[in-house]
């Protein structure tokens, strides 16, 4: 009798060993995250692996994240849509694109936002009144803002030359989202709401004259190889603000525990990646430049910034007017 329990002991030591590992497994928690564009955004590539890596380590590996990357799960376009029915846990998006569903973050892409990235990098977090006015509107349409961020006012990849307001009229210039699509059509040309994966095609094929996007974007897609002049327009056209948002019941499913690791490891990543948006701009432009490129830059308080201010002075005027009042004071910082 012994001598079989002796024989038994080490089986049943397995035995709950392995059924203790199948509860854990059971109980982890899996958190799917969706990106588009480019792996090598740095939006995607400098987020997702830390974000990941901070998942596992704050939650004591109750977090199991598996990533899906260049819009296999949701596309950029769809994303306000996906993360409410809850086909993806956390995805990247463009604010922007959920103006169908919330106008007001329209302003996000207007020239109303000045702010530069290295203000946005320190203070547009939770807490902030901005921060945490866009995120009571998602948590409406059922999401949850997890990390708000600048990646740098969009630049313009086109064909022809652009140094001033005129060149754009009658172009057809490649636009993310509703919001810039206005800005740009109030300069007389004529946007075009296109996929990221659409746009280098679109530029080759002379379906777009230009193609409005992140800096990243633009280099990681190469569109350098299709146009022969950039505009960099620092803000004066407006900024690009991302997010990476959560379905809001899959976040409100986890303990307040889980809750805030997710919080805490979106915040700490952005962090990291926002500083390293800023360090790599430099380094995008000479990879332009170097393929030849001509780039042109409009600085803040120049003529040339003015010139691009007053063409815009009278759609600036009249977007004022679609906005609460509340909200126009807190974008420009008044």
């Amino acid at each position: 009798m012994t001598s079989l329990f002796r024989t038994a002991l080490p089986v049943l030591a397995v035995l709950v060993i392995a059924g203790l590992t199948g509860i854990s497994t059971a109980h982890a928690e899996r958190l799917t995250i969706s990106t588009w564009g480019s792996p090598n955004h740095y939006q995607v590539s400098q987020f997702v692996p830390k974000f990941e890596e901070l998942l596992k380590e704050k939650s004591d590996g109750e977090i199991r994240p598996r990533s899906f990357a260049g819009g296999e799960m949701v596309k950029q376009q769809f994303v306000a849509t996906a993360i409410p029915q809850g086909t993806i846990d956390v995805s990247l998006t463009t604010l922007d694109n959920w103006s169908g569903h919330i106008p007001e973050v329209s302003i996000l892409a207007s020239p109303f936002w000045t702010r530069s990235i290295q203000w946005t990098r320190d203070n547009l977090k939770s807490g902030n009144p901005i921060f945490d006015y866009f995120n009571e509107k998602l948590r409406s349409q059922g999401a949850v803002m997890l990390a708000m961020f600048d990646i740098g006012p969009p630049v313009i990849s086109a064909t022809f030359p652009v140094k001033k307001p005129s060149d754009f009229e009658g172009k057809s210039v490649r636009v993310y989202s509703k919001g810039a699509g206005e800005v740009i059509q109030a300069l007389g040309a004529a946007p075009t709401i296109m996929g990221v994966g659409d746009v280098y095609s679109g530029l080759q094929r002379g379906t777009v004259d230009a193609a409005m996007g992140g800096l990243g974007g633009a280099v990681g897609l190469k569109h350098h190889e299709v146009t022969d002049f950039l505009l960099d327009q620092n803000g004066v056209l407006g900024t690009l603000i991302h997010a990476y948002v959560m379905n809001k019941e899959k976040f409100e499913s986890l303990s307040p525990e889980l809750q805030k690791a997710v919080m805490e490891s979106a915040q700490e990543a952005r962090d990291s990646m926002q500083q390293f948006a800023i360090d790599e701009k430099s380094r995008l432009m000479n990879v332009i430049r170097d393929h030849g490129n001509e780039i042109v830059s409009i600085e803040q308080d120049s003529e040339d910034w003015k010139t691009w201010e007053n063409a815009l002075a009278p759609y600036t005027q009249n977007s004022r007017q679609q906005y609460p009042a509340e909200l126009v004071q807190m974008i420009e910082g008044k």
